[in-house]
């Protein structure tokens, strides 16, 4: 089970980034309407990697400096992450005016199911 959720994920990230350089980012946002939310853009890679490394941090800060068990580390650093990538949401609509991406937030949930299983793994 495991082995599957990772390659998925992993294949998640590979096609949200693949062929996206800055020149044809560049283009693409030119050519896009302003709002458009694209579900593989590197925004959605960006989202994704960043969850994962929140939910890395957030496991080490609370399983070692926090003295926490392994499951409870793993709900903090689930909890802390997923928190985060709200805040962001929230932040774009109300802070700056932008949209609400549930796509935004769905890329934020399989970068924490890959944290997640990486923080995990080794455990039994």
């Amino acid at each position: 089970m495991h082995k599957l959720v990772l390659i998925s994920l992993l294949l998640f990230a590979a096609m949200a980034t693949a062929g996206v350089s800055d020149d044809s980012l560049q283009i693409h946002m030119q050519v896009a309407r302003p709002h458009q939310d694209l579900w593989f853009a590197k925004d959605k890679g960006d989202h994704f990697l960043v969850s994962a490394f929140l939910t890395g941090a957030g496991y080490y800060a609370a399983r070692s400096e926090m003295h926490r068990s392994d499951a409870s580390s793993l709900n903090v650093a689930v909890g802390f992450s997923l928190s985060m990538g709200i805040g962001k949401e929230l932040y774009d609509r109300y802070g700056r005016g932008g949209p609400f991406s549930l796509k935004d937030l769905g890329a934020d949930v399989l970068g924490i199911g890959l944290g997640y299983l990486f923080c995990s793994l080794g455990k039994k």
